[in-house]
């Protein structure tokens, strides 16, 4: 039996944790904080809960393989949940539901855009073609350029699109922009824009429009609590409030940690699920760090930030769970984010109302909890947040009243949280408060990001965002995936 320690009780290190305990590994799992999950735990504000990063699964398939490999059945764990429609996209003249309905769906695009009914449905179809393709490369585990010479990669060379973006991609396919915003848009799991990000991550609109979105009833805490469940059944142990000091390393070999009250807790393998620019700079001695050095860090690029508001209401609205009110101008939005580093006086919301479909979320009848989000840029760039917090507060407060029926809405807040990327980045070690970790970018991509078997020490592995094969709750749920199998391989 081997030793495992996970730092960090996120998404990535308990799906490993859980894998690994099944396996016959003795493990333990150390998290700084007193809640499960990271930045996918959830928050009891006042009786009204909240998912405080991922709000829902994009289809099931790697979530149910988590517990597969840990020999459980996902359904005897956690309820999950269909959300139809998938989304409420509200625009400047007009609003649109996508579902995964063929013929709901048909009539929807008939209704609002009538000359892309075709053009949809053979985008589901050429990007299923498309996915399959490219399946193998978020199935495998990077460690050199080398890696794309298996025969089972060496047909994706030719669906990566390289020299596009997904916008320009999309945009050649639907020629109506605002449609073209609505099949991109899922480039911000990525902390990107759909102008920056390669046209490769096309298959993520697929992904969604073809396999839908599920909730977890209780909220992402129950499939946390059902993860360390498993740990403890097989022997291992949960330790909360526990904060790792640094690792135990000898001649670049990691062989435990060093706990923040100075003991040590020895292991024959290390797995890191904090974040990526938390791990080299403070828990690497620099004596130790090789390829990725502390002055490295700052020179990566991060994803975007989030301006979060967690509002506690002592009403319900007929609101879809998902609701994302687009920009008026969009390409000016994305300029003055991405390019210009700024907050644009025109942004989109993305408002999550699980309690239309969830009611436990809140302890007293007829109370919801809403979920309110603004992309902003992370701390990198100078913004004063103490000063902006309530200005944009009350922007996004008005632009929702705008555009949707939650005319009173700020009658009916009772409770309320708000989270900057200064917040993002103290409370939970993120660094600048990129909350979808490093960007993915092509130099970000595959082969060239942290690998999930770390290169610069034995017996270090990687899980999480920052690794491969990237951002995104699934893609963390997949990393953990591909690492447990190094660790059992090797």
């Amino acid at each position: 039996m081997k030793k495992i320690i996970v730092v960090g009780a996120g998404a990535g290190g308990l799906a490993a944790a859980m894998i690994l305990s099944a396996r016959g590994y003795e493990v333990d799992v150390y998290e700084r904080s007193g809640s499960l999950g990271g930045r996918a735990s959830t928050m009891d504000l006042d009786g009204h809960r909240f998912d405080l990063g991922a709000t829902f699964l994009t289809g099931s398939e790697p979530l149910k393989a988590i517990f597969d490999a840990a020999g459980e059945v996902l359904a005897n764990h956690v309820t999950l949940q269909p959300i139809e429609p998938l989304y409420e996209f509200i625009f400047k003249d007009g609003s649109f539901k996508p579902t995964l309905n063929p013929t709901t769906m048909r009539k929807e695009l008939e209704r609002v855009f009538p000359t892309h009914v075709v053009d949809y449905f053979d985008f589901l179809d050429r990007q299923k073609d498309k996915f399959r393709a490219l399946a193998p490369l978020s199935r495998t585990s990077f460690h050199t350029p080398l890696s794309y010479l298996r025969p089972s990669l060496i047909k994706t060379w030719w669906h990566k699109d390289r020299r596009q973006s997904v916008f320009k991609r999309l945009n050649h396919r639907f020629a109506d922009e605002t449609l073209a915003h609505i099949m991109t848009f899922q480039t911000k799991y990525l902390g990107m824009t759909p102008f920056q990000a390669p046209a490769y991550y096309t298959f993520l609109s697929y992904l969604e429009f073809a396999t839908g979105l599920y909730h977890i009833k209780g909220g992402f805490v129950k499939l946390f609590e059902a993860m360390k469940n498993v740990i403890e059944d097989h022997g291992g142990k949960v330790h909360l409030n526990t904060p790792i000091k640094r690792l135990l390393l000898h001649k670049r070999c990691a062989h435990g940690v060093v706990l923040e009250d100075n003991t040590y807790r020895s292991a024959d393998v290390v797995i890191n699920n904090t974040d990526f620019g938390h791990f080299i700079t403070q828990l690497v001695p620099p004596p130790h760090q090789k390829r990725f050095k502390t002055k490295t860090i700052d020179a990566q690029d991060r994803s975007l930030s989030a301006f979060v508001m967690y509002l506690g209401l002592d009403k319900t609205y007929a609101l879809e769970p998902h609701t994302i009110i687009l920009a008026d101008n969009m390409d000016e939005y994305y300029r003055v984010l991405m390019k210009d580093h700024q907050l644009p006086n025109h942004f989109t919301v993305y408002l999550h109302n699980p309690s239309s479909i969830d009611a436990s979320l809140t302890d007293e009848d007829n109370h919801s909890s809403l979920y309110v989000l603004v992309a902003v840029p992370n701390t990198a760039h100078p913004i004063d947040w103490e000063h902006e917090t309530p200005h944009l507060r009350e922007a996004v407060l008005n632009r929702i009243k705008e555009k949707t029926h939650l005319r009173d809405l700020t009658k009916h807040i009772v409770t309320e949280k708000i989270l900057t990327p200064v917040d993002w980045a103290r409370d939970f070690n993120i660094e600048k408060g990129a909350v979808f970790g490093l960007a993915h970018t092509r130099k970000q991509m595959l082969h060239r990001r942290p690998h999930n078997r770390f290169n610069d020490m034995h017996n270090v592995y990687l899980v999480g965002a920052d690794t491969h094969p990237g951002s995104g709750i699934m893609q963390v749920f997949q990393s953990a995936l591909l690492t447990t199998k190094l660790i059992m391989k090797n």
